[in-house]
């Protein structure tokens, strides 16, 4: 977390210019980062070879095999970074991660816990890929998703709740927090989208160093898979982010005003800007893509020119667009975001025989990888306007009191371990 204002002045480390803010916050979006691409690859990697055995499809086994292969290798340093933020911040912040720690302990005892669960599922999955029958090998992969996705919703948990606290700490409010259900979907969509969008990118730069003939398709074929499937979950990340954002308007004024006023004001600016690349860039994918298919350009020109002023007009500045017009900006959100919908459809129903493997448009190739290393910095980017809206702390919207769990200075002190706590 950027748990960035829980204490003043802020504890310094003993090394240079980085304070407990970067340091804390560098750790967890490493953390983040990594802990997101695997959750995407969870996600999909089963639902690939389903699709692969179903069809005798060698290129989905591949694809799948390649996702289960990247979450043995990430895992361990995943939660690593994990660990090394988690040390530090309790160092620094004792008493607020002994009070979280407690208060929430059956869902992170949970979260936890997991582990013992999924790490023997994710080494079966990979290294008995030609010893199960597929039957039972899918049903492994299946439930190794599951284990994870569990443990992403008893995290989120935590998350939601020092965004939108409510009167009582407690696990059973963490669960019902305000925000937790859209902030689990927002964040969920996220990793499906910007995970698949880099590894896109990614196939396009391999395809280019490839030598074989088969290497050069399959690479061509991944990289409009995954372009696909990560453009599909961007189309969601909208609807998500406006139910999350209204959610802390009416259960967390402050943390609104610290996003929309306050302290992530100005982020907003870099935030919108980075969204205009992913969905300038798709349109841009979509519109190359089908004029060398059969299908030809048709209206996918004119759809990314409406796009294109469609996050012109969210982005304008206020000067411009007043606060009275604020509803503006979401139709002109809408109508970029319809147009992309529209284009990707069009793009989806060219995806079918040879046109999966065909040669990729020069310029399409580059705005590919521009897109996919667009998507990684704007989830991170979007982890420190979220943590910024959380400073200093919440106020119950129905009592009006603060509703912190620590106050700022308390949060940096010893913890005390009071009757009943674990120490």
């Amino acid at each position: 977390m950027l748990l960035s204002s829980l204490a003043t002045p802020l504890p310094r480390l003993p090394f240079g210019t980085l304070g407990a803010q970067f340091a804390i916050g560098g750790l967890f979006l490493i953390h983040i980062a990594l802990v997101g691409f695997i959750l995407a690859a969870t996600g999909i990697a089963p639902f690939m070879e389903l699709a692969g055995r179903r069809r005798q499809d060698e290129m989905c086994l591949r694809y799948a095999r390649g996702l289960s292969k990247a979450i043995l290798y990430l895992y361990s340093l995943g939660a690593t970074w994990a660990v090394l933020a988690v040390f530090v911040m309790a160092g620094l912040y004792g008493r607020l991660i002994g009070t979280l720690l407690n208060e929430l302990l059956l869902p992170l005892t949970i979260a936890f816990a997991s582990f013992f669960v999924g790490i023997p599922l994710l080494l079966l999955y990979v290294y008995c890929w030609d010893r199960f029958s597929p039957r039972i090998h899918l049903t492994v992969g299946f439930a190794f998703a599951a284990v994870q996705y569990v443990f992403l919703f008893t995290i989120v948990e935590l998350d939601s709740y020092v965004l939108t606290p409510g009167t009582a700490v407690s696990a059973v409010g963490a669960a019902f927090s305000p925000s937790y259900p859209w902030l689990l979907l927002h964040y969920a969509g996220a990793n499906l989208s910007w995970a698949p969008l880099l590894l896109a990118g990614i196939a396009v730069w391999r395809g280019r160093r490839a030598k074989s003939a088969a290497e050069i398709t399959y690479q061509r074929w991944a990289a409009r898979i995954s372009f696909a499937i990560g453009s599909i979950f961007l189309l969601a990340q909208p609807i998500t982010g406006f139910l999350l954002a209204e959610t802390v308007k009416t259960s967390s004024l402050p943390a609104f005003d610290n996003l929309f006023v306050l302290n992530s004001a100005s982020l907003f600016i870099g935030q919108v800007a980075l969204l205009a690349v992913l969905v300038i860039g798709a349109n841009l994918v979509f519109w190359r893509h089908k004029e060398r298919t059969a299908l030809g350009g048709g209206g996918a020109g004119p759809l990314t020119v409406v796009a294109l002023l469609g996050m012109a007009g969210t982005a304008l500045p206020s000067a411009v667009l007043p606060p009275n017009l604020v509803a503006l900006r979401y139709v002109a959100l809408l109508i970029a975001f319809l147009a992309t919908a529209v284009n990707l459809a069009g793009y989806l129903r060219s995806l079918h025989g040879g046109a999966l493997a065909e040669r990729i448009d020069p310029l399409a190739a580059r705005v590919m990888g521009v897109v996919g290393v667009c998507a990684l910095v704007l989830t991170l980017y979007m982890g420190v306007i979220k943590e910024n809206a959380k400073l200093p702390c919440g106020i119950d919207a129905n009592t009006g009191q603060d509703s912190c769990l620590l106050s700022l200075p308390q949060s940096a002190q010893n913890f005390t371990v009071p009757k009943g706590y674990q120490p």
